[in-house]
């Protein structure tokens, strides 16, 4: 797979985009979703923090959330901001994220600012239907579609969205994305993707990418930035947000998709990594807007 052919696989869905002044201080933590957000900030101040980053929110910046990236954010009073929420996704289902690097914050330069009030201009009406995240991250809300009224409203949207999205890839990780590329790296992730259900040994994912298993783990957290196991612990878990946010199924019957061992095992490491149980993730998700 070349450069171009991973640019092509890119989907995009666009979720929301509106301007919103906050009358009073929010403080939200703890919020973990498993789609991308983009800010503009135009006024005021406020804070996030991504991990164990935090960084000052200020006017005239741009700001990328990934997915499934657990943050906190402080919106002070009269802060401005426009907002876009978007699905980002492969056709082979890799996490783009996993390729490079982003920066979550860039200073915005006149065209940024335009292609953010250009796609509020085209599409008027995208507003969240609750400005709190722990409410308006709902099933419905999730599995919403985007109606375009036009194919040239559809081309535009999806131009500015991937305009604004590689202001924030960080061009010295490309480094680690022709790793990617030479050393069969594709082929692995495509294949703890489609078997997350099922055991995965390092043995196979080594057969895939022609090394011996103690090459591969190398070269693997060489160019991910984690080790392989660590790798698969972290898709069986996105793969049991998604379905816990947009499906019914039971905790017993996600743990079978996920490959967890038990519901005790389950519990702890969701827990470790999204800071809620999968009931409490479910449960503050479903509230009716």
């Amino acid at each position: 797979m070349h450069i171009e052919e991973i640019g092509q696989s890119i989907a995009i869905e666009l979720k929301n985009i509106a301007q919103l002044r906050f009358d009073q201080t929010e403080n939200w933590s703890n919020i973990n979703s498993p789609f991308s957000r983009m800010y503009l900030v135009t006024e005021g101040e406020g804070q996030l923090a991504i991990g164990h980053e935090t960084i000052r929110l200020e006017a005239g910046h741009l700001y990328l959330i990934p997915s499934y990236s657990t943050c906190n954010y402080l919106f002070n009073k009269n802060l401005s901001h426009i907002y876009i929420h978007f699905n980002l996704a492969t056709d082979n289902g890799i996490n783009i994220y996993n390729l490079f690097s982003v920066y979550n914050k860039v200073v915005a330069n006149d065209l940024d600012i335009h292609l953010f009030n250009r796609l509020l201009m085209i599409l008027p009406d995208m507003e969240l239907p609750h400005h709190d995240p722990k409410i308006y991250q709902t099933k419905l809300w999730m599995i919403k579609k985007t109606n375009y009224q036009s194919l040239g409203q559809h081309l535009e949207a999806q131009g500015i969205i991937r305009q604004l999205f590689a202001r924030f890839i960080n061009t010295q990780s490309e480094s680690n994305l022709s790793g990617f590329l030479i050393y069969r790296i594709q082929p692995v992730l495509v294949y703890i993707q489609d078997n997350l259900p099922n055991d995965i040994s390092m043995d196979e994912l080594a057969a895939l990418a022609n090394f011996s298993k103690d090459h591969f783990t190398r070269i693997f957290k060489s160019i991910i930035g984690i080790a392989p196991c660590e790798f698969i612990i972290r898709k069986r878990i996105e793969k049991a947000q998604f379905l816990l946010l947009t499906t019914d199924m039971t905790q017993s019957q996600i743990i079978e998709k996920t490959n967890f061992k038990s519901v005790s095992y389950f519990c702890r490491i969701f827990k470790k990594y999204t800071n809620y149980s999968p009931v409490e993730y479910r449960k503050q998700r479903i509230h009716p807007v």
